[in-house]
């Protein structure tokens, strides 16, 4: 969050505290017959957007025919996921930060007249996201009262808004979202992430496949061994060792996913394959996130550290391992039949063992 922003959002708060009437609006009463306008406000990061997916899925299953407008951040990345294929919204509005940009997106938004307004806090409740929904004049603002306890300082501009216990019952982002349109009555049709690739992804991701990775008989395990957040990088040793325990075991080909934030990790990782594990074959990917993503979609088995493109990973069908430091698995791990996490103990993710990992791979294998 932008200074800009914080002092937006702090000003915005003190000021109309005061002016601002908090009245609740008993859901059971809405008639979804007047709702044809619906403004989602999600303004976080990649890994946050898409656990949020499913839950505009369900917005969209629910109001066939309403106007979904979402207003988000490009580090959410969502017009990167959804730039060749069917969005389940249909208007992106960018917003980052900064007053004037506020003042022109409320003007915006007023004039698209927005029945229903939608904010689900489960990651930090931001001022801005409340201030937006509560200006864009929505008749139903819907989100979250409190959080394990933690008051929602900007709560009083919502009034459909309940108080959830998400950590104390171990509950999952994917389903945190969902609890927050459960309030109006949207029931789920999926509670894991699911993208489709283009048929041009998949044929990409078939030529790079024939050029890379020549021999069919060979598996392709795919890792991602960088995080923009240090406490989330198992070391590249670690890697290191793994991708040579799983070679000696089984003949595979290594795809290495980097994102923008990983050289300094893939560097580390490249120096000591070359150097202690030659006969390790991989190739690294750096480029177009869904060409990464339909990469990805054909490993036969993909691990990742607590990142976006692991959340990005979950969202096809091979199985994937999560692996979490400081982070619970129980609330971002990746979702599905196949999917598992190995947790560090006592949060530091160094602590995680080679062996672990190593025996969790071969449950997949």
């Amino acid at each position: 969050m932008s200074k800009a922003e914080k002092v937006l959002g702090d000003i915005g708060l003190k000021f109309f505290k005061g002016f601002v009437l908090e009245r609740d609006v008993n859901p059971a009463g809405i008639n979804k017959e007047i709702i044809i306008r619906i403004l989602v406000i999600i303004r976080h990061q990649f890994g946050d957007m898409l656990c949020s997916l499913p839950m505009l899925q369900a917005i969209r299953n629910e109001f066939k025919n309403a106007e979904i407008i979402l207003v988000t951040k490009s580090s959410t990345k969502f017009k990167e996921i959804f730039k060749g294929n069917i969005s389940p919204v249909n208007e992106v509005i960018e917003y980052e930060s900064g007053f004037e940009n506020f003042i022109n997106l409320i003007k915006l938004l007023r004039e698209k007249k927005i029945n229903l307004a939608v904010v689900p806090s489960t990651v930090i409740f931001s001022a801005t996201n409340h201030l937006v929904a509560y200006y864009s004049n929505a008749a139903f603002r819907v989100g979250v009262r409190s959080r394990d306890f933690l008051l929602n300082k900007a709560g009083y501009v919502l009034n459909i808004k309940n108080d959830f216990l998400w950590d104390s019952k171990r509950i999952h982002q994917v389903n945190r979202n969902l609890d927050v349109i459960k309030q109006i009555g949207i029931e789920p049709v999926i509670n894991n992430i699911e993208l489709q690739l283009t048929n041009e992804e998949n044929t990409w991701a078939e030529e790079y496949y024939r050029e890379n990775f020549p021999d069919a008989a060979r598996k392709v395990i795919g890792i991602h061994p960088g995080a923009a957040k240090p406490g989330n990088v198992w070391p590249a040793e670690k890697f290191a060792e793994l991708l040579n325990l799983l070679s000696e075991k089984f003949p595979s080909y290594f795809y290495i996913s980097e994102g923008p934030d990983d050289k300094k990790y893939i560097n580390k990782l490249d120096e000591i394959l070359k150097h202690k594990y030659p006969l390790v074959s991989y190739k690294t990917f750096y480029g177009d996130l869904m060409k990464n993503a339909a990469n990805i979609s054909k490993t036969a088995l993909f691990i990742s550290n607590d990142t976006g493109i692991m959340h990005l990973a979950s969202a096809f069908k091979m199985p994937v391992i999560g692996l979490f430091g400081p982070t619970n698995a129980f609330e971002w791990g990746p979702l599905g039949n196949n999917k598992a996490s190995v947790q560090a103990s006592g949060g530091k993710i160094e602590n995680i063992e080679i062996i672990n990992v190593f025996e969790t791979c071969l449950q997949y294998l």
